[in-house]
């Protein structure tokens, strides 16, 4: 006999596992099924950076749902607290060199659109910033003059640490979690609505199905009937980008929270929870986007990217925090125009996707809201510009 579900996630991501914990807390009764391990994917491998200071470039309504993506974390970190979760407050700060006019002009820009969009700032000095980050060395010379903005709202979190929590807190309200439990079918009635998925062999009851699959969300879509033409709905492009992750403890209390020095390949780094560094670089993330690289490539990649940090963090050892560092390509699933796409699917009754770039962000926020049209049958005005049929 099936299992009888309200509802079925496909996707043990961040954004399938937010989606089983928002639904189950509403009492629905809800399956999980994923292929592989939970956070076996994009999830457990990303940069894991919350904030909305990266999106004032983009339209005002995406900066503010990553704002009220920013906002909804600290309403978890209020019901199960900030450690339980793997959240760590501290902002984002950044700076730029007075005599670099490119560098200077595009952090003042960035602090202008912040100030406009009330989204919480402050721009530094250097004996500010120096208070906040004492082990870094801001400036080369003597007479170099610096300016920094600081972003407070900003945060980074552990991935694997938060997804283990919510999917317990499902699972404690009744949620079925499935792990290496790939999809094998749909069924859809004559009345074209979803009426059952079979996974892992077993099969579960169901009106409603959302399809959290990440990269893999197309070819899931390609599982239901025209699914070749509802895939359209959902046009994904794979975006690497290399990270490096230095040992633990090797560089314990060097920094606070996330840096983006006045580096001109758009440098990045955060703390990890062992005492080591994550570190990325938006021009080493071109490189593996237009070549294949192999294992040797990559670690002389994160052996470059360690030459730039040291330089601001010169207490460093180069040597040391070499040993033991770990350099990865992390491809990212980014929907065609770089939006979210989330909502129901045109064609088959019950069937909902949910995909976005910067997943960690967003996904508990748009668990959240889907979970309500679910419950309400009303799609929320914060999702109407990112439903699938704007591609149809």
């Amino acid at each position: 006999m099936p299992e009888i579900v309200d509802v079925v996630v496909v996707g043990g991501g961040i954004m399938g596992v937010c989606l089983a914990y928002e639904l189950a807390v509403r009492s629905l009764r809800v399956a999980l099924v994923e292929a592989y391990a939970l956070g076996s994917g994009t999830t457990g491998s990303g940069f894991a950076w919350i904030n909305a200071t990266s999106k004032t470039n983009d339209n005002e309504d995406y900066f503010q749902l990553n704002a009220a993506a920013v906002a909804y974390y600290e309403k978890l970190t209020l019901e199960h607290r900030a450690e339980n979760l793997g959240v760590h407050s501290g902002g984002t700060l950044y700076w730029a060199r007075s005599s670099d006019t490119t560098q200077l002009t595009a952090l003042r820009g960035r602090a202008e659109r912040l100030q406009y969009l009330n989204y919480p700032y402050a721009t530094l000095s250097l004996g500010e910033m120096e208070v906040l980050e004492p082990s870094l060395r801001f400036r080369r010379l003597p007479t170099e003059d610096i300016e920094g903005l600081y972003a407070p709202a900003d945060k980074w979190v552990e991935p694997m640490r938060l997804l283990r929590f919510l999917a317990g807190h499902a699972r404690n309200h009744n949620a079925i979690l499935r792990e290496y439990c790939p999809v094998e079918s749909f069924y859809v009635d004559t009345l074209g609505s979803v009426s059952m998925v079979r996974a892992g062999g077993a099969e579960y009851a169901t009106r409603n199905v959302i399809l959290a699959g990440g990269a893999q969300t197309p070819s899931l879509i390609q599982l239901l009937r025209n699914g070749e033409e509802l895939a359209k709905a959902v046009p994904l492009k794979q975006v690497p980008g290399i990270l490096v992750d230095t040992a633990p403890k090797s560089a314990e209390g060097a920094i606070r929270r996330v840096l983006y020095p006045a580096d001109t390949g758009g440098l990045h780094l955060r703390p990890t929870v062992t005492g080591g560094l994550l570190i990325g670089a938006d021009d080493t993330d071109t490189l593996c986007q237009n070549q294949n690289l192999d294992p040797q490539s990559l670690n002389e990649i994160g052996k470059a990217l360690l030459v730039r940090v040291t330089d601001w963090l010169p207490q460093l050892s180069l040597k040391e925090i070499t040993q033991g560092m770990s350099a990865y390509i992390c491809n990212r699933p980014v929907p065609q125009d770089g939006y979210p796409i989330v909502g129901a699917l045109p064609g088959i009754k019950g069937v909902f996707v949910a995909v976005t770039h910067s997943g960690m962000t967003l996904a508990p926020l748009l668990a959240n809201l889907l979970s309500e049209e679910i419950m309400l049958k009303q799609a929320p005005p914060q999702l109407q510009p990112y439903r699938p049929d704007r591609f149809l």
